[in-house]
């Protein structure tokens, strides 16, 4: 136990940050645990979608997301990006989705009940930042050159695989297959669930 304690690490991760503790998977004291670590997180997954620009959208087409908490925002492709008023440049691909990020994370968009990682060619990848099946959420758009999928790769239009762990008696342990990754869950207390992803092992 005292190479897990040593290599307890900190976490940049917004998920990770958020009710969780990283330990380094079990090796020499001393050696640097990141990139081989246990994710102990707060229970069930992360709805995720993705929106794509394949080129410039038209002036005064929508979409329309909603996060776990069932707050509904909607931004409108515009000639200019004004993210106060939630409205985005339509002029390019790539334009389009670096400014449609802003305005989901602006104080007047999601405010941070969403994440949005941007690959800088047209693609936002979306995570609500609230666990369970509440951020399942449909996306509505109208934008032209744009698809919205869920985290599937396969449901259009909607956020997916979000999930919420059972009730539960302490020291069950349960596993769950979320694409194709297991996640081990650990009952610590009544009705709390914790998952643990080991991201390199041996054995």
């Amino acid at each position: 136990m005292a190479d897990v304690v040593t290599n307890i690490r900190g976490t940049t991760d917004t998920h990770e940050r958020n009710n969780s503790v990283v330990v380094g998977a079990p090796k020499a004291a001393g050696t640097d645990a990141v990139g081989n670590n246990y994710t102990i997180r707060a229970g069930g997954n992360f709805a995720t979608a993705t929106i794509t620009f394949t080129g410039a959208a038209t002036a005064d087409e929508t979409i329309v997301i909603i996060d776990a908490l069932g707050t509904s925002k909607t931004y409108t492709a515009k000639d200019a990006t004004a993210a106060a008023s939630l409205q985005f440049i339509k002029t390019d691909k790539d334009a389009a989705a670096t400014a449609l990020k802003a305005c989901i994370e602006h104080a007047n968009g999601h405010n941070g009940t969403i994440t949005v990682a941007d690959n800088g060619s047209g693609v936002l990848t979306l995570t609500q930042a609230t666990a369970g099946t509440a951020g399942n959420t449909a996306i509505t758009e109208t934008l032209a050159n744009t698809a919205a999928l869920g985290g599937d790769g396969a449901t259009a239009n909607e956020f997916t695989g979000g999930t919420t762990l059972t009730s539960c008696v302490q020291g069950e342990v349960a596993h769950a297959l979320t694409g194709s990754t297991y996640h081990l869950y650990v009952c610590v207390a009544t009705d709390t669930w914790r998952v643990a992803e080991l991201a390199t092992y041996v054995g």
